[in-house]
């Protein structure tokens, strides 16, 4: 076993397992939920920065006390860990606005310690806007500067941080070349690779994944694959697709594999960088984008055969993007299997679904 195969198994077989060691042994640890945070800010206050992570399988009837049917499930997860005390080891945790469940819960949590009826650590929102004006942008500058001071990010520690980050950057885009080779890695284990990332200390990941680029994955041939719409619990997806001869090369959307990206933050490190690479950040649902064309053109720089879009019962936004993404992926010639509706845990039926699907594709075995 490699070192970043050994690193990944002990992060997904514990997701809080580092974060609560290093609080143990007296350092901060701040939890995050969801890509558009400014992990940059946590690090250079000097605490852990951890993705709480979410559970599929995990019963909720604590969280479903006081949170709607349309909440995320992934959010639903993260609220029953939080008020069954698991993340009480944390020094607060933070929230953006870019997404709707993630920002309901944050009113929801502060709303519940308000009246006493649970504890944990202290929610904070990050008021990230995603219009693409200067006013938007000049507030989420605002809100940047605010959670810096909320959380104590020293000014003079943003400048490695900031290049800390940029190295994760860098990683995740040569892994994603390397997945658009002719025969590139397995799209289930890269799946669990991006997934551990953010559960481990930085340093000790990007040193095993930057080894583990070097050197040769086991490759996968067949059909490529480009999965869309809502990020799925874990790699259950890309197993399916594979064990029916396939292999995803890539996602679009909020994935684990998109969680950093290009480009760089300038790297002298600036709350106005930082707050402006948030503010144009195209990952949430809120992010103002032609989603129709980015698939497109997602799936040709992959050079995928065929796109699965997998929505959520609880989606209610992505979804009004599906005809648009569907008409255009037909006019390229790309085969298209539209899931809507669909149960977090893959419990509907659905991975029988993409095998029959994966099936009728040319080139598959």
């Amino acid at each position: 076993m490699s070192a970043l195969e050994g690193l990944v198994e002990d992060s997904l077989r514990d997701p809080l397992g580092a974060a609560r060691a290093h609080a143990r042994a007296g350092g901060r640890a701040v939890g995050y939920v969801g890509a558009e945070i400014p992990v940059e800010l946590i690090t250079a206050s000097g605490a852990f920065a951890l993705r709480i992570p979410s559970y599929a399988q995990m019963s909720t009837p604590m969280a479903d006390r006081y949170l709607e049917s349309s909440f995320a499930p992934a959010v639903r997860s993260i609220a029953e860990q939080y008020l069954r005390g698991d993340l009480d080891f944390l020094d607060t945790i933070i929230l953006s606005r870019s997404d709707d469940s993630a920002q309901r819960l944050y009113y929801y949590l502060s709303e519940l310690r308000s009246r006493r009826l649970a504890g944990g650590p202290a929610p904070l929102i990050y008021d990230l806007s995603k219009i693409p004006r200067e006013t938007s942008l000049a507030h989420t500058r605002r809100a940047t500067e605010r959670l810096a001071a909320e959380i104590g990010a020293d000014s003079g520690a943003l400048a490695a941080a900031v290049v800390q980050r940029n190295r994760r950057r860098d990683l995740f885009a040569a892994a994603a070349r390397a997945r658009t080779a002719a025969a590139g890695p397995r799209g289930s284990v890269m799946e669990r690779n991006f997934r551990a990332a953010d559960l481990c200390h930085a340093d000790a990941f990007d040193a095993a994944l930057s080894e583990g680029l070097t050197n040769a994955f086991r490759l996968a041939a067949g059909p490529r694959v480009l999965l869309s719409g809502n990020a799925p619990p874990d790699e259950r997806l890309h197993r399916i697709v594979e064990e029916a001869g396939g292999n995803v090369v890539a996602e679009v959307g909020a994935h684990a594999s998109r969680a950093v990206a290009l480009p760089a933050i300038d790297p002298d490190g600036s709350f106005a960088a930082i707050a402006a690479h948030y503010h144009s950040f195209a990952f949430s649902s809120r992010a103002f984008l032609d989603r129709a064309t980015v698939l497109k053109n997602a799936a040709a720089e992959a050079r995928a055969q065929a796109v699965i879009i997998w929505l959520l019962e609880e989606e209610d936004a992505l979804i009004w993007d599906l005809p648009a993404q569907v008409s255009a992926l037909a006019e390229s010639g790309i085969a298209a299997l539209p899931l809507v509706r669909r149960r977090w845990d893959c419990s509907d039926g659905v991975l029988d679904e993409i095998a029959v699907f994966m099936h009728g594709l040319e080139g598959s075995p």
